[in-house]
């Protein structure tokens, strides 16, 4: 049997005195061209990297594989559209959802407002029967207290955010108006002698709110969008002159000169303004005190 033993193969040398496989030799490689990396090592071991046969067969499979690939992309594709456009798309159920919600809703504010009238006309009926003056005392009181609608003459302040003002950066700069700048409004027009006020069709009281969250103005919890309409009854003429001579005058004649914020009157022959929301019914329960005793178990055991 004859022995077989390892045998090397030759290398050769660059002109640097290196082999094509040394570290430094392999990093010069990289640094001039990392694409020569791989014909330095099939120039000098061609048999290390066997290229797969080149035959119409194998073309053809691999072309079948790419159309085959290429129209499952599209089906794909398609299916997820179609998913999205579709009636029955979470979007579109979401949608129809808010639709019916909204119908719902508005379905039972009518059935609301029909009930609160037939309230009213069987409260008018037992009032007028048993005390005639005490209907018109019911009527005064809830004028005042907002729970019903208004009518009148009157005017309409309106609020809205200044124009793009220049800056020094170059972008337009807008004011905008404030919670204060509403509620300054509000009391000017009380104190100027208005019946009732409403703001954007939310009527004010005695306990109204006027907040704000974030960029929103809120009154009563609900959110306002500028131009801000302030409604207010009362005569017109003599409503206007002592607002205007006010302090509310002057505290607005500032903020559109210095701000840009727009402040106009609209005069109408006639003026609305809602009845407040009626609120949540809430009863009162006693809170037991530190010193109460709770009531002693009436149930007996049977002795038996």
């Amino acid at each position: 049997m004859r022995a077989t033993g390892w045998r090397s193969r030759p290398t050769r040398t660059t002109l640097h005195g290196e082999t094509p496989y040394s570290p430094t030799s392999l990093l010069r490689a990289l640094t001039a061209d990392p694409y020569q990396v791989d014909p330095l090592r099939a120039q000098n071991d061609p048999a290390a990297e066997p290229t797969p046969p080149d035959t119409p067969a194998t073309r053809t499979v691999t072309l079948l594989l790419a159309i085959a690939l290429g129209f499952t992309v599209v089906i794909a594709v398609a299916d997820l559209r179609a998913e999205a456009t579709s009636a029955d798309g979470p979007r579109a159920l979401l949608e129809q959802e808010v639709r019916d919600s909204r119908a719902e809703v508005a379905e039972l504010e009518t059935l609301q407002e029909e009930l609160e009238g037939q309230i009213a006309e069987h409260q008018q009926t037992v009032l007028e029967r048993e005390d005639s003056g005490s209907a018109e005392r019911l009527a005064e009181a809830e004028g005042s207290g907002a729970a019903v609608a208004m009518e009148g003459p009157g005017a309409v302040l309106v609020l809205e955010d200044s124009a793009p003002l220049p800056s020094a950066s170059g972008s337009g700069v807008i004011n905008r108006v404030m919670d204060a700048d509403v509620q300054v409004a509000v009391n000017g027009l009380w104190a100027a002698g208005a019946e009732a006020i409403a703001v954007n069709g939310q009527r004010i009281s005695a306990t109204s709110a006027i907040r704000t969250a974030g960029s929103a103005i809120l009154v009563d919890f609900r959110p306002l969008s500028p131009p801000y309409r302030i409604t207010a009854l009362g005569e017109t003429t003599a409503l206007q002159e002592a607002f205007t001579a006010g302090e509310a005058g002057a505290y607005f004649d500032e903020l559109t000169t210095r701000y840009g914020i727009s402040v106009s009157w609209e005069t109408p022959d006639q003026l609305t303004v809602p009845a407040r929301p009626i609120g949540t019914l809430r009863e009162a329960a006693r809170v037991p005190e530190a010193g109460d005793q709770p009531a002693p178990d009436q149930t007996q055991e049977d002795p038996s």
